[in-house]
């Protein structure tokens, strides 16, 4: 598939209509009435009386009660023929291999599914020119809302194309919404690096993303504002800012582990790098952790199946994309407007064995 290709992704659910039939009293009760009344976001109400069982049973059971007092009921038929177009999101990744993204999209597509909206996924590649057709292929589309993890160097023609639209930033943040869903991963680096140093680690290595997409750098950030405040830092040498590629890892690595000193800890900043650095590690015949620990990056459930079990900083992918699903579908619905800024969900620091005290000769 060509990186620009566009996938369309079937994610159809029980549509919640905005309009109602009329009440007893001649006005038309709407869903955001409902949602007004109650305090809640118009997605939760829509999930509520379509039967999500995401919803708290408690909240839900309010929501039905008050659209059966008020006398609401979904007009589907007001809906599709007040929307000129289908009623779809478009979805902007740089890849589906890499794992955040894979899971993300899954995710995503059943979240704005069960809100009534379809997901039509395109693929950057992380290449400028190809955002821009692909974003373009979307606003041609007429989505009503967009999801984008937008490219290091995004086009000034991709941001004016994006201009005045919906658009919600997923998991890198480069200034095109007050909309952003991130994950906060400086602290949990910054936790990794701390518990390396009291276990008296000196030679440390760094592999991840560039630092011009945010997430890069809050990783890179975490790792050497620990080693700064131990008084120590971390040298070019013993970086490697890459493409989040398995290949790309595995190069890194190997060149790290055969040419001048052997580092004694490695933290890896990403999950297809975290797969080619472990491809290296075991082509090499490096003990982990007798010669060198590791800590990787990306979903806990593989570096659990690893002997032994690698240290893993684990981001919430899922709950991410249910924020931003519910971010996009509230700005598209009439109602209550998200709360602005960025809403950063913690990564987490799971440790197994594949850390432990450096060498003695290392110390």
């Amino acid at each position: 598939m060509t990186p620009s290709a566009r996938r369309h992704i079937s994610a159809s659910g029980s549509g919640s209509a905005y309009d109602a039939g009329p009440s007893g009293g001649g006005e038309r009760v709407r869903i955001v009435d409902l949602a007004q009344e109650l305090q809640l976001s118009v997605a939760t109400v829509s999930r509520a009386l379509n039967h999500v069982p995401t919803v708290d049973d408690d909240i839900a059971q309010q929501v039905r009660d008050l659209a059966e007092r008020r006398g609401y009921v979904a007009n589907r038929l007001a809906r599709s023929l007040r929307m000129r177009t289908p009623p779809f999101v478009g979805f902007l990744v740089p890849d589906v291999e890499n794992l955040a993204y894979s899971i993300a999209v899954d995710a995503c597509a059943k979240y704005v599914g069960q809100l009534g909206y379809q997901l039509i996924l395109v693929i950057s590649g992380d290449d400028s020119a190809s955002e821009y057709a692909a974003l373009r292929s979307l606003a041609e589309a007429q989505v009503a809302g967009l999801i984008v993890a937008p490219s290091p160097d995004m086009s000034e023609e991709s941001r004016a194309l994006l201009a005045g639209r919906s658009v919600v930033q997923f998991n890198r943040d480069c200034g095109l919404s007050d909309y952003t869903v991130v994950c906060d991963d400086r602290p949990a680096f910054a936790d990794a690096t701390r518990h390396l140093l009291e276990l008296g680690h000196t030679r440390f290595a760094y592999v991840g993303t560039t630092d011009v997409v945010s997430n890069g750098r809050d990783r890179l950030e975490g790792v050497r504002g620990e080693l700064s405040r131990a008084g120590r830092r971390l040298s070019n040498a013993s970086t490697r800012l890459l493409p989040p590629t398995e290949t790309d890892g595995y190069a890194a690595a190997y060149e790290l582990f055969t040419t001048g000193s052997r580092p004694t800890a490695l933290v890896v900043g990403s999950s297809n790098l975290s797969m080619g650095v472990a491809r290296a590690v075991r082509e090499l015949g490096i003990a982990i952790p007798q010669e060198m620990s590791l800590v990787v990056y990306g979903d806990d459930r593989w570096g659990g199946l690893y002997e032994p079990g690698l240290t893993t900083i684990t981001a919430p992918y899922r709950e991410m994309a249910r924020t931003v699903a519910d971010i996009v579908t509230e700005l598209l619905s009439g109602g209550r407007r998200p709360r602005r800024g960025p809403v950063r969900l913690p990564a987490e620091l799971v440790i197994r064995g594949s850390i432990a005290p450096a060498p003695p000769r290392s110390r």
